[in-house]
């Protein structure tokens, strides 16, 4: 183009002085139009390299819409990544709850068919208690209740012993013969023999209280069941002296309540535990 350029100049320069040749002239536009051309041709391509640019621009224009669509779809899938997480978790954690609260639920079941099944033997035992004691029942020397879970067979102690004495006299070791015939059969079962006596003090050197006098014949009625079969380490002793009346000791007839001597069957205290409901009667 630079050529162009200095040929048409030339020309213009052999023109103003008039000593051209008519060949030196016609090569002269020759070489105008090639120039003119390549111009055209030049501006052409410029044209088309500026709409290669306009183009590429409008492409990194949406390309950079797309990439913050991008990062704008990222972000929400992140924090639905987020949410779908805290959902998971929340959801295991409920689960791993809802697992804790089963099998507590089984263990409660167990230990209450555990109940259920000890309630039903001890009511076997007291059924068989009250149909081995009957005459005794009826003749008034013992009675046989369900207490707080627990068979007690109650004896007077005008039954067993003299006031003040703690040796079992004849009509007493008859009575006791019985009922220990009746719990050596239940050699799985433990036995207290407690010990009650009323509020009427009692001082002398073998006896300084109550609680001596009441465990002393609780004493002596183990060594009666032991005697007539009963598993020693299934049986033990206990005295309460005056603190657990069943009457109100104002009365004779209270007095006379409170003066007794008590076989307690024990339940099963790997069941019945202090965690369990209490065992109805």
């Amino acid at each position: 183009m630079r050529v162009g350029i200095f040929a048409s100049l030339v020309l213009v320069g052999l023109l103003s002085t008039g000593c051209v040749t008519k060949s030196t002239y016609e090569l002269a536009l020759d070489d105008l139009d090639q120039t003119r051309s390549s111009l055209s041709s030049a501006e052409a391509t410029i044209g088309e390299q500026q709409g290669m640019i306009e183009s590429n621009e409008a492409e990194i224009r949406r390309t950079k819409e797309e990439l913050e669509e991008l990062k704008r779809q990222k972000s929400l899938l992140e924090d639905g990544y987020a949410e779908a997480q805290y959902r998971l978790d929340d959801s295991a954690d409920r689960l791993s709850e809802s697992e804790s609260r089963l099998n507590e639920s089984k263990s409660q079941l167990e230990k209450m068919r555990l109940i259920e099944e000890e309630t039903k033997k001890r009511n076997e035992i007291y059924a068989r208690f009250v149909s081995e004691l009957q005459k005794m029942i009826d003749g008034g020397q013992l009675t046989v209740s369900i207490e707080q879970g627990r068979i007690v067979i109650n004896l007077p102690n005008n039954v067993l012993f003299a006031s003040g004495h703690t040796s079992v006299n004849a009509a007493g070791q008859e009575a006791l013969k019985q009922i220990g015939g009746v719990l050596k059969e239940f050699s799985d079962r433990r036995f207290q023999i407690e010990g009650h006596t009323d509020n009427v003090p009692i001082k002398s050197p073998r006896f300084p209280s109550n609680w001596e006098l009441s465990t002393a014949r609780a004493l002596s009625v183990v060594h009666l069941m032991v005697a007539e079969g009963v598993r020693p380490e299934n049986v033990s002793a206990a005295g309460f002296g005056e603190f657990q009346p069943r009457a109100d000791n104002e009365t004779k007839e209270g007095q006379a309540l409170n003066r007794r001597i008590e076989i307690i069957m024990l339940p099963d205290l790997d069941i019945l535990s202090n965690e369990l409901p209490k065992v109805t009667q």
